[in-house]
């Protein structure tokens, strides 16, 4: 079997997985790199296909209709969306399938009629929310939500920017010595100054930092340019108590120790020991041993004399497609509605806990492009405590307008800002 043939295999197999479970389709790949010839190129096809996946299920049920796709067995139907993604959107020649997937031979009639579509002209008459996520690949609800927070040209550009390759930002681990320097130092490695001192966009060359010594002993860090504008939301001083309630892998936690320069304390804290024993290793190779890591829920805080706390809170992660595009098709309102609980408990029960130390600042943060993960949860607790929204560190847009603390509270995009999409909002206990 030759090596493109078996990718193209293996990543039918990954799709037939995915389908079969309810594990995110980049976990799958990682757990399937151990055999795969090329496990780039089978990340490509398996996330791509996913990526997709809604418009190449319509184009599949017009080719064979609903009943006679549905009735495919499962191999077959990923066969059939690998292939229609590989000539649709890579122009690849249909006639070449039946070499990989004999199975395919039936079928090339089918394709053929579905593979020349105009989009664009497919959809026209379809109403707005359905000709989108369609066109685009996303889900309604989500597109509807996009649509009920943003001009209709802001949402096209958003799920476009979904659809496309993720930024990687990188940034030296001052909590080791010498790092700044090394950052210039890597070959084969194209870099570009961000608006954030001492972090830099990877232009070109990511595999060569991923693979670098430097990067497998935390001397220097990929990290997303919205994780570092929620750290310096918090603005933690040197000397103070700062609490990182939900902490884990403690990324935001090292960006923590770092800007509090060996001085104070920091209490990292995870509700899942699992979680607690990795972010503790991972805090021995970042030199963060400083940072006290316990098993705690949020909901129930345990640190009660904080002066700065960091409420990173369980999400949807709808504001990270672009790297994970299977968590648009995990998403539905139960999940959704069962996250928002989890964020109210922790934010109203971090917010009780503090109601009688005014002064002490907190910034809740969520990767997401959801209202209902954001600003709803703010203007909900400004009705049920004494708060006052302070200013975010000043980089992104400001909160979807129909809230009442969206002049307050940041919004970051990736189709604006070459970020992850992320919520974040400052406020203050008041007496």
């Amino acid at each position: 079997m030759n090596q493109k043939l078996s990718v193209r295999s293996e990543a039918v197999q990954a799709l037939i997985r995915f389908e079969e479970s309810s594990t995110s389709m980049k976990t799958l790949v990682r757990e399937m790199q151990t055999t795969s010839v090329d496990a780039v190129h089978l990340q490509s096809l398996a996330l791509s296909v996913i990526r997709y996946r809604n418009t190449i299920d319509y184009l599949l049920t017009r080719a064979f209709g609903k009943k006679g796709f549905q009735n495919l067995d499962i191999e077959s139907k990923n066969i059939l969306r690998l292939l229609l993604y590989e000539t649709k959107w890579l122009n690849a020649d249909l006639d070449e399938a039946p070499s990989s997937f004999p199975s395919s031979k039936q079928f090339l009639s089918r394709l053929r009629k579905v593979i020349s579509l105009d989009l664009d002209v497919a959809f026209q008459n379809m109403p707005e929310v359905n000709r989108l996520s369609l066109r685009y690949s996303h889900p309604t609800f989500l597109v509807k939500t996009l649509l009920d927070n943003l001009p209709v040209n802001e949402t096209v550009e958003l799920l476009k920017s979904n659809n496309s390759k993720r930024s990687y930002y990188l940034r030296p681990n001052m909590l080791h010595k010498d790092t700044a320097s090394i950052i210039s130092s890597l070959s084969d490695v194209q870099l570009l100054d961000s608006e954030l001192a001492n972090v830099s966009e990877v232009v070109q060359g990511i595999d060569h930092v991923v693979s670098s010594q430097h990067f497998q002993e935390g001397r220097i860090l990929i990290q997303d340019l919205a994780s570092v504008v929620t750290v310096k939301s918090l603005d933690p001083q040197p000397g103070e108590k700062v609490w990182d309630s939900c902490a884990a892998p403690g990324m935001k936690t090292q960006i923590i120790a770092e800007l509090m320069q060996g001085q104070g304390e920091i209490i990292a804290t995870d509700m899942y020991e699992a979680r607690v024993r990795v972010a503790q290793e991972r805090a021995q190779v970042l030199n963060a041993s400083q940072i006290q890591w316990l098993q705690a829920d949020a909901t129930k805080p345990v640190v009660l004399d904080a002066d700065r706390i960091l409420i990173d809170a369980p999400c949807t992660s709808t504001g990270i497609l672009q790297a994970y595009p299977s968590f648009k098709w995990r998403l539905n309102k139960e999940t959704l509605f069962s996250l928002m609980t989890i964020q109210n408990k922790i934010l109203d029960g971090i917010l009780t806990a503090y109601s009688d130390r005014p002064g002490t600042e907190i910034v809740f943060s969520t990767c997401s492009i959801l209202p209902h993960e954001g600003e709803s949860q703010i203007d909900s607790a400004m009705k049920r405590h004494n708060i006052e929204l302070l200013e975010p560190y000043p980089y992104g847009d400001r909160g979807y307008p129909k809230f009442k603390c969206a002049k307050y509270v940041r919004r970051l995009f990736p189709h604006k800002h070459n970020t992850s999409g992320f919520f974040i909002a400052k406020m203050r206990i008041t007496q």
